[in-house]
């Protein structure tokens, strides 16, 4: 079983959408979780705080498959996404 960094490393590197799928897969609670609380309860800001987490990791793979840890990036990420989507709302 690969960790998540190397399932990012071979979406970064070789553009596999199963590699990316499968990470999604494994870090959407944790994603959804805290953008939910941070919107508030809010099913609908929390699905596209969670969107806009996942794009972005796709946008940044390359730099990010060099970090050990990929869940706090993606819990931070996830905070400030919120956070911009509670303020424009």
């Amino acid at each position: 079983m690969q960790t998540d960094i190397e399932l990012l490393h071979s979406y970064a590197e070789e553009r596999s959408e199963a590699a990316f799928a499968e990470l999604v897969s494994r870090q959407m609670n944790l994603v959804y979780s805290v953008a939910l609380r941070q919107c508030g309860g809010d099913t609908q800001l929390a699905e596209d705080v969670a969107q806009r987490v996942f794009t972005d990791l796709a946008r940044k793979a390359r730099q990010l498959s060099r970090y050990a840890v990929l869940g706090g990036w993606l819990y931070r990420s996830a905070q400030f996404a919120a956070a911009d989507v509670v303020r424009a709302e």
